[in-house]
């Protein structure tokens, strides 16, 4: 489901982080770090089952929860969140982060990588690490225009975003992958974002979603990849995945962008997208009288998802700061996901409108933050 760009990286973003990881520097968070947090070993990679979206290697779920958070403020740049900043998501008691990447910061030209983008994510992997927070790579963001391409280099650019994927991107996820595979605090990537294409055609998609997997294969073997629908949590008819042929299978986790109030029923249109408008536009509130059509919703991707034997993560959820029952919101969608047993991760730690920021201008955690935990 589409956001406002407000909500996403710009100048005012940047400047504004910089200024809360100032404040962090000099004053990290008030809650105290578990003992040794700080220095909490992440040994094995994490994989996935068919029920299962992250599993430590001795069999043991790990329940991966926590915000969604960018790590390159400017391409050119090497600011980024510190370790206070990662210390304090992990001393509130969540297990993880998603950091939202944008592929013109690191190749602008074809072929040509920016190393200072790789040297600021570098940066920001190892302080997770050194927190004890696992990472997802949500590694192309796409939003805007044309046809979700706002942040996708201009050379690269096709009729839509998830086809400039699939025709231009493969090399950069490969250097993704060829870079980071072996961190034990990379959970996943998650290549493609809200994958766009219309009119509406999953086969192609997951077509595409065959090419970007085989490509990341090829450089790294192991580490769980990200399929996520058009649009963020359109329904996917289960005949679709008759063109998804990776040559393994396996590893793999469905996720969706769960922004649905419970205003229509199960919450899908006529071409089996989410209804519009919903809380992404940051203005849209909730009402509790409407809890049980947000199980509806789940539920049609859960039956999905275990019928071609995937786990379920929610890669992005949230409401805005002023939109009606924001808090109820939270806490229902919250209890609804643990009774399923997924995680999920809150959009996000900090934006540029404040509109779905988890944290204050001083650094310090909102009150209902505590509730997306």
């Amino acid at each position: 489901m589409r956001r406002p760009t407000a909500a996403l990286t710009t100048t005012t973003l940047a400047l504004a982080a910089m200024a809360v990881t100032a404040c962090s520097a000099a004053a990290p968070s008030r809650e105290g770090l578990p003992a040794g947090a700080e220095t909490t070993a992440l040994t094995g990679k994490l994989h996935a089952t068919a029920k299962e979206a992250f599993v430590r290697p001795n069999g043991k779920p790990v329940r991966l929860n926590g915000p969604n958070l960018q790590p390159i403020w400017d391409a050119n740049s090497s600011g980024t969140w510190n370790q206070a900043t990662y210390n304090a998501i992990k001393a509130k008691g969540f297990t993880g982060v998603r950091m939202v990447l944008f592929w013109d910061d690191f190749e602008p030209r074809k072929g040509a990588w920016n190393e200072k983008a790789f040297t600021t994510l570098s940066t920001a992997l190892a302080r997770a690490k050194s927190a004890g927070l696992y990472v997802v790579l949500d590694c192309v963001h796409l939003y805007g225009k044309p046809e979700g391409q706002s942040r996708v280099p201009a050379w690269a650019r096709k009729a839509d975003g998830m086809g400039a994927v699939a025709a231009n991107g493969l090399r950069f996820l490969q250097q993704l992958a060829s870079r980071y595979g072996k961190n034990p605090a990379l959970a996943a990537y998650d290549p493609v974002n809200e994958p766009y294409r219309w009119p509406v055609n999953h086969k192609s998609v997951l077509a595409d979603y065959t090419k970007i997997v085989n490509a990341i294969r090829a450089k790294d073997a192991k580490t769980t990849i990200v399929l996520e629908p058009t649009y963020g949590d359109a329904k996917v008819p289960v005949s679709a995945f008759a063109s998804f042929k990776p040559a393994k299978r396996t590893n793999l986790v469905w996720s969706i962008h769960d922004y649905y109030v419970g205003n229509a029923g199960a919450g899908y249109d006529r071409n089996g997208i989410g209804t519009s408008p919903n809380a992404s536009d940051g203005k849209t509130g909730y009402r509790p009288a409407d809890k049980a059509n947000l199980a509806k919703h789940l539920n049609v991707q859960l039956a999905m998802a275990r019928s071609v034997k995937l786990p379920v993560w929610i890669g992005e959820f949230g409401i805005g700061a002023r939109a009606a029952g924001h808090d109820q919101f939270i806490k229902d969608k919250v209890a609804l996901y643990k009774s399923k047993g997924i995680g999920y991760s809150w959009w996000e730690y900090h934006d540029g409108s404040g509109a779905f920021s988890m944290i204050n201008a001083n650094g310090t955690w909102k009150p209902w933050a505590t509730w997306v935990r």
